[in-house]
């Protein structure tokens, strides 16, 4: 490309060009630009104060009027290339910001008595020893406890002692000194309920040789260790790990979902009222399709999916009609532990989870669960929360199962009292 007339610089030339390829014809007339005036061409006085010499066109130029018109139809080069949502509206219909429908009362309380909703809806919290975040209600909660008199702390799950915590704290609080230091007392760390990982840490923690420094503050976040936490050196020494960790907590889990259970029993008495919380299903065989075909007979109710299956390990004995406990049945079929961990529902496309009580609790723990109340000796029951109380026992049944998940049979750990600390 050259210039044509040789009185005009090539960047001038250039600039103009651009301005004829870019800008419209209203902003190319009310440009003003003053160029070299032709000595051969004199003003007058009516006439225009200046001429400006017509250059030899381009192929691509046009005049003023052929270029609006062709501007009417097709547009600009430049509205062809893509432009920045910066500059530009992305979607120039949504002129009007719609806000989001407000929840009605109704579709809170649906969420409220859904025990899955309520365990997501809680903050995300990291477990101290895996780095893991989870929800916080399917964490627990760990801290420090003392007793009187000693000089230990006991590393404990404080989430599941609340109630030993509460009467130890009335009893003492008549007590001039405190049995624990204020400045750590509320100290808690979150860990992920796991009896696999339980073992693991107390094959690790529990060789604590007492005088030196605790391997469980290895546990603990840089805020709170020596010199930058609340903790001294003295009190890093003195914490201390019980040796049957697995155990304790194996127990202390069962005892709450027992207590758990109980409490929603005697919110609901009734069983099969209008509330539906409480729903027997008998079960002449000990399998996931016996349990689906008295599923189908059971008549649809709502949120039946927030529900789950309770197998209580009984049977209905088909000669005799008597209900039997699963370990007097000697069939393989019948074993416990063979029955998946969730099922499709056969009216709803939903899955619920089956909870194998004689996987989930001890021989002593069952006999006291169905010696509590005559719903518990029904073969199976189709529990579906309906408040915080029964909310709280489906949630607490989950951390259970979740807690011996992933752990073989043989290494469970059976009948324990849990000895307190």
């Amino acid at each position: 490309m050259e210039c044509l007339h040789g009185r005009i610089s090539y960047a001038s030339w250039r600039l103009r060009v651009f301005q004829r390829l870019f800008l419209s014809s209203t902003e190319l007339n009310g440009r003003r630009t003053v160029s070299r005036r032709a000595i051969d061409y004199p003003t007058t006085l009516t006439g225009s104060q200046f001429q400006y010499p017509e250059y030899p066109k381009e192929p691509g130029q046009h005049d003023d009027a052929e270029s609006t018109a062709s501007e009417a139809e097709e547009p600009r080069l430049s509205q062809t290339l893509p432009q920045s949502p910066l500059m530009k509206t992305v979607h120039p219909n949504l002129e009007k910001k719609h806000k989001k429908r407000a929840a009605k009362p109704e579709d809170l309380e649906d969420l409220r008595r859904n025990p899955w909703a309520m365990a997501l809806a809680s903050p995300p919290r990291m477990c101290s020893a895996t780095g893991t975040r989870v929800p916080r209600a399917l964490l627990s909660d760990w801290g420090m406890l003392k007793r009187p008199g000693s000089d230990g702390l006991w590393f404990m799950p404080v989430g599941l002692l609340k109630d030993e915590v509460a009467a130890a704290a009335a009893k003492n609080k008549s007590r001039p000194v405190s049995y624990l230091d204020k400045s750590i007392r509320h100290l808690v760390i979150r860990l992920v309920d796991r009896l696999p990982l339980l073992k693991k840490l107390n094959s690790v923690l529990a060789s604590h040789v007492y005088g030196t420094r605790s391997p469980v503050v290895r546990l603990f976040p840089y805020r709170w260790k020596h010199p930058h936490g609340p903790f001294t050196v003295r009190e890093e020494k003195q914490i201390i790990w019980r040796e049957d960790m697995p155990d304790f907590v194996l127990s202390r889990m069962r005892a709450d979902v027992v207590k758990q259970l109980k409490q929603a029993c005697n919110k609901y008495k009734r069983l099969d009222a209008t509330n539906r919380v409480w729903t027997a299903i008998d079960l002449h065989e000990y399998s996931e399709a016996a349990i689906i075909e008295e599923l189908k007979r059971v008549k649809p109710f709502t949120r039946m999916e927030c529900g789950a299956v309770l197998v209580m390990g009984t049977l209905i004995n088909s000669q005799t009609g008597v209900v039997e406990s699963v370990a007097q049945d000697k069939a393989p079929s019948n074993a416990v532990g063979t029955l998946p961990e969730y099922l499709m529902l056969p009216h709803l496309p939903s899955k619920v989870p089956v909870f194998e009580l004689g996987q989930l609790f001890s021989e002593k723990e069952l006999e006291e669960i169905w010696g509590y109340d005559s719903r518990f000796q029904s073969p199976a029951l189709y529990f579906r929360p309906n408040d915080k109380i029964t909310v709280n026992a489906m949630l607490a049944l989950w951390k259970l199962k979740g807690f011996l998940r992933h752990d073989s049979v043989g290494e469970t750990p059976g009948d324990s009292n849990g000895s307190q600390p």
